[in-house]
């Protein structure tokens, strides 16, 4: 499975260059999001509270790429007779296709793809620390609403699954957030 989304991001990129150049657009923009994370993990389910930065530029009205970085917040689980803390950051680079909606582009729904390094720090009470790294391979699905030329609004719900990391598997986010469109 992990080979298909090298050779899907490719076919993607190469589908949404356009075939004219007064086709092309460049529209940077900067956000911000709040998210709910799931991870499902051995032993424990811990949900973390994140946010998150991103820049990223629209190409055209169909396709664009986005930089994240993101923070969770800690939870705290019992784990053999004491107490486990866990809390990640991620960063990296997703795809993301666009289908405008309705007559004045109000809407906008949104699928991503991408890859980010996860970085896990773990500590168990007692004083040990550790901190676990993998590549999460994203996909997603959400809707924009754009306030006005500058200003949009998103939600996305994204499943990331985790590669290399002892006790986690996927992570199920769900954020919500703020753009501001450099036009």
């Amino acid at each position: 499975m992990h080979k298909i989304y090298p050779f899907a991001l490719t076919a993607a990129l190469f589908a949404a260059i356009p075939a004219k150049a007064e086709e092309f657009q460049y529209i940077p923009y900067a956000g911000i999001d709040y998210g709910y994370v799931h991870a499902t993990a051995r032993g424990m389910n811990p949900n973390y509270h994140a946010f998150g930065v991103n820049l990223g530029t629209k190409y055209n009205d169909f396709f664009g790429t986005e930089l994240f970085l993101s923070q969770t917040g800690s939870d705290a689980k019992k784990y053999n007779g004491g107490k486990y803390k866990t809390s990640y950051r991620a960063y990296g680079l997703d795809i993301a296709a666009y289908l405008p909606l309705g007559c004045y582009h109000t809407f906008d729904l949104i699928g991503t793809a991408g890859i980010g390094e996860y970085v896990f720090n773990e500590k168990l009470s007692g004083g040990k620390h550790h901190n676990n790294s993998a590549w999460g391979y994203r996909i997603g699905a959400g809707l924009i609403y754009n306030l006005n030329e500058n200003i949009s609004l998103r939600a996305l719900v994204r499943y990331v699954g985790l590669d290399g990391i002892s006790r986690f598997d996927h992570l199920t986010e769900y954020t919500a957030g703020l753009r501001y469109h450099f036009l």
